[in-house]
């Protein structure tokens, strides 16, 4: 469905006007999606802002949210009206920004952030640029490793064996634009934290390659090790599938609207056109991941 941009690729015009409220211009005949949790770290005297969930706006116009919140305690100064290189929030803060949404004060992230900073071994301020900066390396690196398939509207995101999120974009095109800001801010944060947490343990889905003495066996061990691999795929969608999900509409513009989700293990927003999903960010909920990583631990005894 290309009758959807994203800020990326309409080049849109991102703004701040006042501490807590983010503009976007979109200069282009398509009704641009504004990610849930897009945000915006620049490189001059001024704030860096994050949307506190998604955004619709309309073809050719400016809107702006004064639900968009601080990401960078303690600087003074309105972003310039240009282009800036989006990313879209780490895994571990998206989940209480979707929970203050509507709560409109600048600060409402901040100790979140701080919070985050600290697990992630970071100076613990509410300064979002400390952990991009101490883990630019990482994070480039990680990002580096993945790559779109052809005609890729969405991805199913797993890690350590356990499924994160669930993206879903209208078009090839607009998941192409916001797959960087996905992999490397959101998603690869928080696999940088779980390796943290893990160590020298090998991730839950890595399987030891079979002993081998010829090139015939080395074949048959990777083939093995594939169809492995696709039996727990299809296993994990299928485990999907029954998950009940509550939506409940914030904004409409024409026939679509935002709606956000709720259920036992995800939550998020979606954007429908009338009755069909165009578009879908669905983070795991932490106590869900919490508890599963319980009840799927090896046994022990003490």
């Amino acid at each position: 469905d290309q009758r959807f941009v994203s800020p990326i690729q309409a080049d849109a015009q991102v703004y701040t006007t006042n501490y807590g409220t983010l503009g976007f211009r979109n200069s282009t005949d398509s009704l641009m999606i504004v990610p849930c949790h897009a945000g915006y770290v620049v490189k001059q005297a001024a704030q860096d802002h994050a949307m506190a969930h998604a955004g619709l706006v309309g073809s050719s116009s400016e809107r702006s949210y004064s639900t968009a919140m601080c990401i960078q305690a303690s600087q003074g100064g309105y972003i310039r009206k240009g282009a800036y290189r989006m990313l879209i929030l780490p895994f571990l803060l998206r989940e209480r920004a979707l929970e203050i949404r509507n709560k409109k004060k600048y600060d409402k992230l901040w100790n979140a952030i701080s919070i985050f900073n600290r697990e992630m071994g970071v100076r613990a301020e509410g300064h979002l640029e400390f952990f991009l900066k101490q883990f630019k390396k990482e994070l480039d690196e990680f990002v580096a490793e993945f790559e779109c398939v052809p005609k890729q509207v969405g991805a199913i995101i797993l890690v350590d064996d356990q499924v994160v999120g669930i993206e879903r974009a209208p078009s090839p095109d607009y998941w192409t634009s916001i797959w960087p800001c996905l992999i490397r801010e959101c998603y690869g944060s928080y696999a940088i934290r779980i390796a943290q947490i893990r160590g020298e343990r090998p991730p839950a889905s890595r399987h030891p390659l079979p002993e081998v003495g010829s090139l015939n066996d080395l074949e048959w061990a990777i083939d093995e090790m594939a169809r492995q691999e696709d039996e727990r795929t299809r296993m994990t969608v299928r485990e999907l599938l029954g998950e009940i999900l509550e939506l409940s509409k914030e904004e409409s513009t024409g026939n679509c609207s935002v709606e956000t989700v709720s259920s036992n293990r995800f939550s998020g927003q979606v954007i429908r056109d009338g009755e069909r999903i165009v578009y879908a960010s669905l983070p795991t909920n932490q106590k869900w991941l919490s508890e599963n990583r319980w009840q799927s631990a090896e046994p022990f005894a003490i």
